[in-house]
């Protein structure tokens, strides 16, 4: 657009110039041609000498194949002008082109890094900014420091937040079998010196203890494994068959019957174990919600351009609302027997490993919707 904003005037210009130079060479020397010969009449009548008349016509003779030689070469300098004012007008405009762009490239980079989620970017902005570009990124760098502040005092709100939600699932988890135990020491600090002690009260509330005691091991050994989750290791996997063990696993452990319907056969790029994990605790889950009579746990696989989303179906009360985020982990207990309400949270983490997306919401017709999207290869992040 530089380039052509300045070419049309210019060409206009040499057209104008062409114009006039040759209306300016159009003028012709035969009229001081006549003049030359009535004058050389003149002189012939009186004999007098012709010598500067000839002078003059040799003299008007070089002045018209001048004049013919100029209109000649009108075009083709014209034509170099305008040629060599273009290239030096391309010269400058793309000179021109490079300075403008230059900048507005960097911000560019700056805003994909932000994208990323890299808040470190900064874009080099001198102390007292000179033109708008470096009002810009000074601008730009004062963005990006709050951006970074924000996030750090988020990360810190939400640890917060999370290390609440263990306090309050470990105090509910905790409550019952403590309660128990404290129940217990106190029928066995119930003795009379003066009767005999009652091996049956002591045998009961020793066995009560004991299994207590045990409750609380599993739940630390639960808690635990889900702080040593292993590091995911991505390799090609077939995501039917690996659907089609789970399945099986759970047909054979749960009066449900679970199926999987057919479809696509995609294959992911994705950790195998952390795969097993993520939809044994979905179909366990989905099993233990149902119950026999009602219709089977049903499992299905949808291709998308680069994901694949897998729907895991229940036939149980189902929950009043979507589950998704941080809501999966909000209130980290189970109402399950020996249960200890890291299944959901585990699938999320072995989810987000993924680069993917783990969400709950009420099937139609009664029933829970576990939706899973995996990305075909692993995310960058």
């Amino acid at each position: 657009m530089m380039l052509a904003a300045g070419l049309v005037p210019l060409v206009l210009m040499g057209l104008l110039a062409q114009s006039a130079l040759e209306r300016l060479l159009s003028v012709s020397v035969s009229p001081v041609e006549r003049v030359l010969e009535d004058v050389s009449a003149d002189l012939e009548r009186q004999g007098l000498s012709q010598a500067s008349l000839d002078e003059a016509r040799l003299n008007l003779a070089q002045a018209e194949l001048a004049r013919r030689a100029l209109v000649r070469r009108v075009p083709m300098f014209i034509t170099a002008l305008v040629v060599g004012a273009t290239a030096v007008l391309a010269l400058a405009a793309v000179l021109l082109g490079r300075a403008l762009s230059r900048p507005v490239t960097t911000l560019t980079q700056g805003m994909t890094a932000y994208a990323r989620g890299d808040l470190s970017v900064r874009l080099p902005a001198p102390e007292h900014p000179r033109d708008e570009f470096q009002f810009l990124f000074a601008g730009f760098n004062r963005m990006g420091q709050e951006l970074l502040a924000q996030r750090e005092r988020l990360k810190a709100a939400e640890q917060i937040a999370a290390w609440q939600d263990i306090a309050r699932a470990l105090a509910h988890e905790l409550k019952n079998p403590l309660t128990a135990m404290k129940l217990s020491l106190a029928r066995l600090s119930r003795t009379d010196a003066s009767s005999p002690p009652d091996s049956t009260r002591i045998s009961e509330a020793v066995a009560l203890l004991q299994e207590e005691v045990e409750l609380l091991m599993r739940m630390t050994q639960s808690f635990s494994a889900f702080a040593r989750l292993p590091a995911p290791r991505f390799q090609p996997v077939a995501l039917r068959p690996l659907l089609a063990e789970v399945c099986t696993l759970y047909q054979g452990a749960s009066p449900v019957p679970v199926e999987l319907a057919p479809g696509s056969e995609p294959t992911l790029h994705a950790d195998p174990d952390g795969l097993r994990r993520l939809f044994g605790n979905l179909v366990k889950n989905a099993t233990e919600a149902s119950s026999p009579g009602v219709p089977p746990v049903h499992l299905s696989v949808e291709s998308r351009p680069d994901s694949v989303r897998i729907t895991i179906r229940d036939g149980g009360a189902g929950i009043p609302a979507v589950l998704e985020g941080a809501a999966l982990t909000r209130g980290l207990f189970s109402t399950k027997p020996g249960g200890s309400g890291l299944g959901l949270p585990i699938a999320q983490k072995i989810a987000h490993e993924h680069g993917g997306s783990l969400r709950l919401e009420p099937a139609p017709g009664g029933g829970t919707l576990a939706l899973v999207d995996l990305p075909l290869a692993p995310s960058a992040t």
